[in-house]
């Protein structure tokens, strides 16, 4: 649908390094920055939520949209994050007004839940077929409804609604993003004073605590097993984490802060596997005085997963990066902005077919 083209050109800090020049899609369906890009699990929709409180479900292949999630009554404000089942079934949102809502696919909204203070993250847990439970963190927040709400990670059950799990006390500071550790066994959580930290999924007790980065801590994202993790930070650094020891095994560093990160879904393909990291970022949005992307650094990064190195780089947004995510099938991927825009990079066949991008 789009014809992609790719040419090499040398750049001062590394001789392999490439652009990818391509024409991207560009979606306009948000009148504020982008917080979250999600695709379901085939790949056909991603979801988009943002700081103008719309989530949206886009066709991958076209880019139209052919859905919207709105909440019953009132518009509560910003959405900082969305999730949708494996099948497909149902999608949550997490809102700055601090409600927890549950929707059909089809937009049919399902049940509200008061969670209380101002919701930043929520995700299903992984477990195929019996997606019944969500992770959520929430910053303090104090209402004359519900009184002073602390910093927390909790746990619900979607049916019936009931809380499982509320770590509070033992919260460092607020959590900006929390999400399933593998098998469920364990929540994983970042910190801006940059730290990752790991708690038991069925008592909330600390298993383990990672000093990873200088700086905040501002993007997580898993393998396909959750058994490998990176993390993404202010500090201009992304981190690959084995799950299985919590130990750092690769660093890419950047010239710019970085917002997100993920890991190619290819990696472990057996007939083209493709060891990539994408990453994005930028300068902070109340620093940028000019237009010109560059200048920002708000381009689009691919690393080699194992060399450390970077392969190249795509023109992207008129601002920060704020999200990111893969194609499920690897072949492209989603960034979403704090200009608003969605852009859709649909990567050329010779990425999957050429060696030189193995």
């Amino acid at each position: 649908w789009l014809k992609l083209s790719i040419y090499f050109a040398p750049r001062q800090r590394s001789p392999h390094v490439c652009f990818f020049r391509m024409h991207p899609l560009l979606i306009n369906v948000h009148e504020r920055p982008l917080t979250l890009v999600k695709f379901s699990y085939d790949g056909d929709f991603f979801l988009t939520c943002g700081k103008d409180g719309e989530v949206n479900l886009i066709r991958t292949e076209t880019g139209e949209r052919v859905g919207t999630y709105h909440q019953v009554g009132e518009k509560g404000g910003a959405v900082f994050a969305v999730d949708i089942t494996i099948d497909s079934t149902y999608v949550v949102t997490a809102n700055a007004d601090g409600k927890l809502i549950y929707y059909t696919f089809l937009g049919e909204q399902v049940s509200v839940l008061n969670h209380g203070g101002i919701l930043k993250y929520c995700e299903w847990n992984q477990k195929p077929g019996q997606q019944n439970i969500v992770c959520t963190c929430n910053d303090k927040f104090k209402s004359t409804a519900d009184g002073m709400i602390p910093n927390r990670i909790m746990v619900w059950q979607f049916e019936p609604p009931k809380r499982l799990l509320s770590i509070d006390d033992q919260l460092p500071m607020k959590a900006t993003k929390v999400k399933w550790g593998p098998l469920d066994e364990t929540l994983v959580s970042i910190f801006e004073e940059g730290t990752v930290i790991v708690w038991s999924a069925k008592n909330g007790r600390q298993i383990h605590l990672i000093q990873a980065h200088a700086s905040a801590v501002t993007g997580i994202n898993f393998s396909e097993d959750r058994m490998l993790m990176i993390t993404a930070s202010k500090d201009t650094t992304a981190k690959l984490w084995a799950m299985d020891s919590y130990e750092c095994v690769k660093e890419y560093k950047t010239d710019r802060p970085l917002n997100d990160a993920a890991i190619s879904p290819l990696y472990n393909s057996e007939k083209d596997p493709k060891y990539h990291i994408i990453m994005g970022g930028g300068q902070d949005a109340k620093d940028v005085t000019t237009t010109a992307d560059s200048s920002g650094k708000f381009e689009a990064l691919m690393y080699h997963m194992v060399m450390e190195d970077e392969i190249g780089s795509v023109k992207s947004h008129f601002g920060p990066m704020n999200t990111l995510a893969w194609f499920r099938n690897g072949n492209g991927f989603v960034t979403g902005g704090e200009d608003g825009y969605v852009r859709v990079h649909q990567l050329d066949p010779d990425y999957i077919t050429n060696k030189k991008f193995e």
